[in-house]
């Protein structure tokens, strides 16, 4: 082989390597890990009422933090429970209960398992969170035939959080209009680059509340390539309580199935 061509073929090589090893751009949009001094959250039950539009009655949605039945220490969990109801249910029959723990005091997700049912399979996700990574695995069971079929992947990225952990984490800062939090979650099997803007502090519903703005982009397992999340037609708006609690009282997304919303409709704090 001449010279010239094993130069070539080095070079070919050392390039590839370098675009390999390079961090993904989007890693620069990236936001501060560190966890704001709000007060932490009182053990309390939230309950929502989910519909279409505000309009069409389609579930209940409840979400537990810190409930005193499961203590985990050095964490705290977050259970979610949720069901179509109605004509929803005859469309789309579904419910979930989802498992969060949590690090203290950073912020920072340990173990998320879900478990989603619909009239065709019943999904089960474990992602395991550390430092550097999350390692998940889903198991899905076709309800129609009982075949099991399992997802088994690593996302090699630090800081790293679930659904819970990031609003945990954004709940915790001191939230002045204007800013911005970007960070990396994994919610279920598909790695996210979530942004956190706060849009306004305003009147909801008669109460003191602060306005967030929720936008997503997915990233490619494969490639670590940020693309549109087409699932979400806009960013998601979620209207925190402005008082020592800050719990959620509404959320709001534009999805591919319409307007969903979920609105509190009972706050009961765990004695």
């Amino acid at each position: 082989m001449k010279r010239s061509a094993q130069l070539c073929i080095l070079f070919s090589f050392v390039l590839a390597t370098a675009a390999l090893c390079a961090e993904p751009e989007w890693q620069k949009q990236l936001t501060s890990s560190e966890p704001g001094s709000h007060p932490a959250i009182e053990s309390s039950k939230l309950e929502f009422s989910l519909s279409w539009k505000g309009i069409i009655q389609a579930g209940y949605f409840d979400l537990e933090f810190a409930p005193k039945n499961s203590v985990k220490p050095g964490h705290i969990v977050v259970t979610s429970t949720a069901y179509s109801q109605g004509v929803a249910k005859k469309l789309f029959p579904y419910n979930h209960s989802y498992w969060s723990e949590v690090k203290l005091p950073n912020l920072e997700s340990r173990y998320f398992q879900s478990t989603e049912t619909d009239s065709k399979e019943k999904i089960v996700t474990t992602n395991n969170y550390d430092s550097s990574k999350v390692d998940l695995k889903e198991l899905t069971t076709n309800l129609e035939t009982s075949k099991i079929t399992t997802l088994e992947k690593t996302f090699s990225q630090p800081n790293v959080r679930d659904l819970i952990s990031a609003i945990l984490f954004v709940r915790s800062q001191k939230l002045d209009v204007g800013d911005t939090h970007t960070m990396l979650i994994l919610p279920f099997k598909s790695p996210y680059l979530l942004k956190v803007h706060v849009v306004a502090k305003e009147k909801h519903e008669g109460k003191d509340a602060i306005k967030l703005s929720f936008a997503m982009q997915k990233i490619k397992f494969d490639t670590d390539e940020l693309v549109a999340y087409k699932k979400l037609k806009k960013p998601v708006t979620l209207w925190l309580s402005d008082d020592t609690d800050r719990i959620p009282l509404e959320v709001r997304a534009s999805v591919y199935i319409g307007d969903v919303r979920a609105v509190l409709s009972k706050h009961t704090k765990t004695p």
